[in-house]
């Protein structure tokens, strides 16, 4: 397997798997693999991922590509301007598992979630690529979902929360009527009853 010939073949993916190597080459060469990123030939976003070092590549789409997810929490409601800090690290839900993964492209942190709950995201089309990100809403409640430290009326307050007339506070009680544990609950209805205030 030789480097110009691996990088004609993946030069038009996003990222490239080990199993996207074993369907062109038969095998993974892994002592190749490490040599090369030595080399600055190929970039490492996780253990089976890499990408080619001349891509532009959105850490959107990636962040989705780590770990199946949909961005969400603080830095979809940075996104949507719901709250006035600029989001740094690119948070997501996923219903596989919780990990924080640091790379060349970016810092990302994801959330395990109940299946159930693997839900209220649409698709964003950025460039050539899509992306899966939370409405509104429902980043808004995965942030109160995650963060126990958010559950009274003046820890909301201190968010400095912009929600728009559009912002519709019944998809939140929908997501709510889902939520299993007490704490988380009554966390939600704190900021149900706290929206229903600013609005």
């Amino acid at each position: 397997m030789k480097y110009l010939d691996f990088s004609q073949q993946f030069k038009d993916y996003p990222v490239i798997t080990y199993q996207n190597i074993r369907n062109v080459f038969q095998k993974v060469n892994h002592s190749q693999l490490i040599n090369w990123r030595k080399k600055g030939w190929l970039l490492k976003l996780k253990r089976g991922i890499f990408v080619l070092p001349n891509k532009t590549i959105s850490p959107h789409f990636i962040a989705n590509k780590l770990n199946y997810s949909y961005i969400s929490l603080e830095y979809a409601l940075s996104y949507y301007q719901i709250i006035p800090d600029v989001a740094r690290i690119i948070t997501s839900v996923s219903k596989n598992r919780s990990e924080k993964i640091n790379n060349n492209l970016g810092n990302f942190y994801y959330y395990k979630i109940n299946g159930l709950l693997f839900t209220g995201f649409t698709l964003i089309k950025e460039a050539d690529s899509i992306f899966r990100l939370a409405l509104p809403e429902k980043a808004l409640f995965d942030l109160i979902y995650f963060r126990a430290d958010l559950k009274n009326q003046n820890d909301l307050e201190e968010m400095r929360l912009n929600i728009s007339k559009n912002f519709n506070i019944k998809k939140i009680e929908k997501f709510t009527k889902l939520v299993k544990s007490h704490n988380i609950k009554n966390r939600l209805k704190n900021l149900i009853a706290y929206l229903y205030t600013i609005q």
